[in-house]
């Protein structure tokens, strides 16, 4: 997904926060499994120096559209926090879970999220920027299915 440095990258579901951190491939990432273990979401290359919200850690539960990170072009690198990608993009990705040996192995099964990004856009949760800590966050709560 192209898009600008700094935009707010939006959480596509509510789960839990299950990596966070540098990664080579993927500079700044964020790994969120779905509340019913599921689905796994994948974001990645968010922002140099400012990559995600201050409050997320490995183990933090978002809802959908919280603002979960900031989009960059981090990656690619061994040495951390290191912009090496030429255009700023968020590199999303949707893993289906249906047993936990299929977490990381050779059978995974990712799917193709770009229609579902596109219906979610359609519905997208408005945000709001706290000039103070310049942290954004959304206007509206959304309700999960079950609550």
């Amino acid at each position: 997904m192209m898009g600008s440095v700094g935009t707010p990258v939006i959480a596509v579901e509510g789960g839990t926060v299950e990596a966070l951190g540098w990664n080579q491939y993927g500079g700044w990432r964020i790994g969120i499994r779905s509340h019913d273990s599921k689905r796994y979401y994948y974001y990645a290359h968010l922002r140099k120096d400012f990559p995600y919200n201050k409050s997320l850690q490995v183990g933090s539960v978002v809802q959908p559209g919280d603002v979960i990170g900031y989009l960059g072009r981090t990656g690619y690198s061994l040495k951390e926090n290191v912009n090496n990608i030429r255009q700023s993009h968020l590199h999303i990705g949707l893993q289906l879970i249906f047993d936990e040996s299929q977490k990381e192995c050779n059978s995974e099964i990712w799917i193709d999220i770009y229609p579902i990004i596109q219906l979610i856009n359609r519905n997208k949760s408005e945000v709001i920027k706290n000039v103070e800590t310049k942290e954004y966050s959304r206007v509206y709560n959304i309700r999960e299915i079950g609550e």
